[in-house]
């Protein structure tokens, strides 16, 4: 699916649209038909992730600021999903997911390739097979700042 989304939202703090990135990734959920379930496991499924990320690094004995980052961005992830499950009304999460489409059919090597990649692992660092890669955003999207948010939660600052 790599198209522009049509409709973008409109940037209010209010509506949960903080800045443009996330109007832009939002906007690529919502054409998708992201629902409660599938957000939440996905956010489950990328807290788990990046938690064998750092303990591998760990065990690796290395270490980066990214490697704080991560952690910190866990803390983070994990509150947002208690507040997630505390606060979406229960006709949201009622919500069915869309049917997911039928999977295409395996391809199956010849004995050329097969003699090829005898002895090789499958997850060959060779891109997803139909996925060319994320879609981005441009880069002119503006970050929202700390600042801002917080000045935005104010309640002088709405008038």
């Amino acid at each position: 699916m790599n198209q522009v989304p049509t409709m973008l939202p409109h940037i209010d703090e209010a509506d949960g649209v903080l800045d443009e990135l996330q109007a832009w990734f939002l906007a690529r959920a919502e054409a998708e038909r992201w629902v409660y379930t599938s957000v939440l496991r996905q956010l489950v499924n990328r807290m788990y992730r990046d938690r064998d990320y750092l303990d591998r690094r760990k065990r690796e004995g290395r270490h980066t600021a990214y490697d704080y980052a991560v952690d910190r961005d866990l803390k983070a992830l994990a509150w947002a999903i208690r507040a997630i499950v505390r606060y979406t009304p229960t006709e949201e999460k009622s919500r069915p997911e869309p049917p997911k489409p039928p999977r295409k059919p395996s391809r199956r090597l010849s004995a050329t390739e097969r003699a090829k990649t005898a002895g090789r692992p499958s997850w060959n660092g060779q891109p997803k097979r139909d996925w060319a890669g994320p879609d981005l955003p441009p880069r002119g999207a503006r970050r929202t700042t700390t600042a801002q948010v917080e000045t935005a939660h104010r309640p002088e600052a709405r008038r």
